[in-house]
């Protein structure tokens, strides 16, 4: 008898699922048999220790991969240029670069992120003096180092 393209689709979908939870049965054997090897040595170098106490860590997010290697630092740069020399936060840099690749500006934990991943370029080209800080905390904006100087004079 033959089965119908909807049962068809149900059991292979139940196969997929079927097949994950072996997959991570699998890890989570092998993790607790590293557990406890890496609690022995812990043991051989702090008997003292007492294990139960030590909180477990969550693993890290997966990071969205959305931008390429060194486009954050240019999209820096284009956007403070694009600016004409008025000071540019990283809120608006992550607005246009997320408008740039479709994202929606308006999805406030995609938008953090966009954020924070601005903000740690930033503070790394203000190290190198390829950007320049005016202001501090999250009022901060960013210039380039020569505005800075003419906006001085």
């Amino acid at each position: 008898m033959a089965q119908s393209p909807l049962v068809h689709s149900l059991v292979e979908k139940r196969r997929e699922i079927s097949g994950a939870i072996s997959a991570l049965e699998r890890q989570i054997v092998q993790k607790r048999r590293d557990l406890l090897h890496l609690d022995a040595t812990i043991r051989m170098f702090a008997p003292e220790l007492n294990l139960q106490v030590i909180r477990p860590k969550a693993p890290a997010k997966p990071r969205l991969a959305v931008f390429l290697n060194g486009e954050i630092s240019r999209r820096v740069r284009e956007a403070i240029r694009a600016s004409n020399g008025e000071p540019v936060s990283a809120d608006d840099i992550a607005v246009r670069a997320m408008t740039d690749k479709g994202l929606n500006p308006d999805d406030r934990k995609l938008r953090s992120d966009f954020i924070r991943r601005f903000l740690w370029a930033l503070a790394r080209m203000d190290q190198a003096g390829t950007v320049q800080r005016i202001g501090h905390g999250i009022g901060a904006r960013w210039v380039l180092p020569q505005e800075t100087t003419e906006a001085a004079q």
